[in-house]
């Protein structure tokens, strides 16, 4: 049967790689396809440190591949940089949108390519559970975009996101594990844990008033930055806490069921001692995360002169305020979840 399903996941994946790669039809902007790129020009410029960079300027030819120009060939010339940061990097053979002078890479078969990738090797690993998560991820996505649309309409947006986190650790954990004790022990720890820890970030909030913390990196946004921090510092916490809930759970419910005559006190100790191996994992997967978001500005500020501990103070703030949150997170849900799952399987457990 798993041969059978994965056969029809290869054949789905392949014709929608195909519509994809000959969408063109889709778009009311030219499409064109590169057949031919030419050097016009080839520059250096130096900024004040005396650091340089090449500077191109290219001719492409390619064939008009939708509208009424289909089929005619078409020139144009792009600027292009070494780095490629603010321009694209175009090769022969890859179909760009054309808006007025300016090309675009038009990158939906790419996209397409990966996510067809993700969802076979994550088939081959976890099975049908494995689909059941990418479901669950889209289902998520959808939720968080009604959220979105309500912020907008006027709903308070940290009443949205304790409302999503719920829902979302709710539709997760039962996709993940099903309907069970074990689900209800960890939806329940993440609940608690969820609650716990807006009841701390609250309280260093309104001693602190964010004392410390630079909003450069958000200066663009129209509305006190203070209104979107605690939702995102929430928000961004809840995957770990909730991997942490249900890896808890699992692992109670192991115990239990591989010996019925285990103590409480021993599944106490147990769950304690599996919190400490998976707490530093799971801090350093948010602490990378986070550093790694703001890792291309971070290397461009220190090569442009930049002093390292001047350039953390101002803008890794904020990062470091998420990082610190989540890892509360991770820490208030350990004994959360060990208590939560003890009680809630703990039939036939001896006191």
């Amino acid at each position: 049967m798993k041969k059978i399903v994965l056969i029809i996941i290869l054949l789905v994946s392949a014709a929608v790689l195909i519509f994809v790669y000959n969408d063109d039809f889709l778009y009311s902007k030219q499409i064109m396809k590169i057949t031919k790129i030419e050097t016009v020009r080839e520059e250096i410029s130096r900024n004040s440190m005396g650091l340089s960079e090449e500077h191109y300027t290219r001719k492409v030819t390619g064939v008009i591949q939708n509208g009424k120009d289909k089929g005619s060939v078409k020139e144009m010339q792009y600027e292009q940089t070494y780095s490629s940061v603010v321009t694209d990097r175009f090769r022969t053979g890859d179909k760009v949108i054309i808006d007025g002078t300016e090309l675009q890479l038009k990158r939906d078969f790419y996209l397409a390519l990966m996510s067809c990738a993700f969802v076979i090797l994550i088939y081959i690993v976890g099975s049908f559970k494995g689909l059941l998560s990418v479901a669950s991820v889209i289902i998520n996505s959808v939720i968080f975009y009604i959220g979105l649309h309500l912020y907008i309409k006027g709903v308070d947006l940290l009443f949205l996101c304790v409302t999503e986190m719920l829902i979302f650790s709710v539709l997760s954990l039962i996709f993940a594990s099903g309907v069970n004790k074990k689900t209800l022990s960890a939806v329940i720890s993440v609940a608690i844990s969820t609650f716990v820890m807006l009841a701390l970030l609250l309280i260093v909030v309104k001693t602190t008033s964010y004392s410390g913390v630079n909003f450069n990196e958000v200066s663009f946004l129209t509305v006190p930055a203070e209104d979107i921090i605690l939702p995102e510092l929430l928000i961004g916490s809840i995957g770990a806490v909730m991997d942490v809930a249900i890896t808890i759970s699992s692992s109670v419910s192991e115990l239990i069921g591989k010996n019925k005559e285990i103590t409480e006190k021993e599944l106490n100790k147990s769950a304690k001692e599996i919190g400490k191996d998976i707490m530093g994992t799971m801090s350093n997967v948010l602490f990378f995360t986070y550093i790694c978001a703001g890792l291309p500005v971070f290397v461009l500020a220190i090569r442009n002169g930049f002093m390292f501990k001047n350039y953390i103070a101002s803008n890794f703030s904020l990062e470091l305020a998420r990082f610190l949150a989540g890892s509360i997170g991770i820490v208030i849900t350990i004994p959360i979840s060990a208590f939560v799952s003890i009680r809630i399987m703990k039939r036939g457990v001896k006191q």
